[in-house]
């Protein structure tokens, strides 16, 4: 492979990293076209990038020719054993379960890891099998209500919340302070984050936390679908009563 003389020696693994980012980040496959679009490299070296990463399987081609993370970082992560948040959602799968019965959408746990949300336990109906793909891989904290409803709940105001989404969030995004402040207010009025989906409007995520002692939760469940399939009172209700259970549950464990 032949590199462009001006470019760095750890230029094409900082661009990778950028791909990934960007399909990591969205709630559905993006073509190559689109993902030139989003991060304006010459459509020769994305092409490089992507047999590249393609032959690792750190993404997969669909047959739709759109691209998705693969499991290479997974097995990675799988190598040192369970994560907090594994460990977590088996603890809870009883309760997840009679939550999934319940609401029929997609159900999960996440943690906050870094400046990424990492799932497990994801529960989901064969129809709803392209929201699920969305939980499959760490997203930013700015693009999942449950991101937003741990940096809320973890901020002892909304000009803290608003330097910790600053410091994590790209740029202009959810960093406006009186959005900010509005949205931290009502996440402690209501216990819940509900946040449509950026890439498409027509999906909603609603999460509630869970707490393990301390003032912080460490965790929250999330249950995620379709608008016009969703009733979003009833899901939210039963969304902070399962949570209301394991708090309890796992207290008295303790």
């Amino acid at each position: 492979m032949r590199r462009d003389m001006t470019e760095s020696p750890g230029e094409p693994l900082r661009k990778a990293f950028v791909v990934l980012e960007e399909i990591s980040g969205s709630s559905k496959p993006l073509t190559l076209s689109e993902i030139s679009q989003r991060v304006d490299f010459p459509k020769s070296t994305l092409h490089r990038l992507m047999r590249v990463l393609t032959d690792i399987g750190a993404v997969v081609r669909l047959e739709t020719k759109a691209y998705e993370l693969g499991d290479y970082f997974s097995r990675l992560s799988a190598v040192r054993g369970k994560s907090r948040v594994e460990e977590f959602s088996e603890a809870i799968t009883p309760h997840l379960i009679d939550l999934f019965r319940q609401v029929h959408c997609v159900v999960s746990v996440g943690m906050l890891s870094g400046a990424r949300v990492r799932y497990a336990g994801t529960l989901y109906n064969r129809e709803d099998s392209r929201i699920a793909r969305t939980f499959r891989h760490p997203v930013p904290v700015h693009r999942s209500a449950v991101g937003r409803l741990l940096l809320a709940r973890s901020s002892r105001d909304w000009v803290e919340f608003h330097e910790a989404a600053s410091a994590v969030c790209a740029p202009g995004v959810m960093t406006n302070p009186s959005r900010i402040k509005r949205e931290f207010e009502l996440i402690g009025s209501t216990g819940v984050s509900c946040l449509r989906s950026e890439h498409n409007p027509e999906l909603v995520e609603m999460a509630a936390p869970v707490f393990l002692g301390g003032e912080a939760p460490s965790a929250a469940v999330v249950v995620a679908g379709a608008v016009s399939r969703t009733n979003l009172r009833t899901a939210t209700r039963t969304l902070l009563e399962t949570v209301g259970v394991i708090t309890d549950n796992l207290a008295e464990a303790g």
